[in-house]
């Protein structure tokens, strides 16, 4: 189990206003099982970043991300099953854009991002592919 917890406050030092698009607060908990029964092993992630001021007076919206795998070796650790899940809620790459729609006859600011879709992924890979993402999402 690992967990991280950051919070910051930065500000323009000449104006005293906040510093577009930094991140404000971050809470990050992973958690690692190796040992269940039928020698399945799983990875779990939940993510938090706050709101965070965008500039000209916008602010975004907070972005919280699950993810959860459960993976599987099989025949003497040549292959392997895993089923990888992510629920994810808010915009990442959060920003303000000036731009026209098609039926606005004059560009304004406004707030844009990239939705973070959920999904569920199920995959059969070979062992050194499987270790790689197993080691890449373990505490170190």
């Amino acid at each position: 189990m690992q967990a991280s917890f950051s919070k910051a406050d930065a500000h323009d030092r000449s104006t005293g206003e906040p510093t577009p698009e930094a991140p404000r607060t971050i809470l990050d908990v992973l958690g690692t099982l190796d040992a269940l029964p039928l020698h399945i092993q799983a990875r779990s992630e939940f993510e938090y970043v706050g709101a965070k001021p965008l500039g000209d007076g916008f602010n975004g919206v907070p972005v919280k991300e699950f993810r959860f795998a459960l993976l599987r070796p099989f025949a003497d650790g040549r292959m392997s099953l895993a089923m990888n899940l992510f629920i994810g809620s808010g915009y990442t790459a959060q920003t303000t854009e000036t731009f026209a729609l098609v039926d606005e006859s004059a560009p304004f600011e406004r707030v844009v991002g990239v939705r973070l879709p959920s999904y569920i992924s199920f995959l059969h890979l070979p062992l050194s592919v499987a270790e790689h993402t197993l080691r890449s999402t373990q505490a170190p």
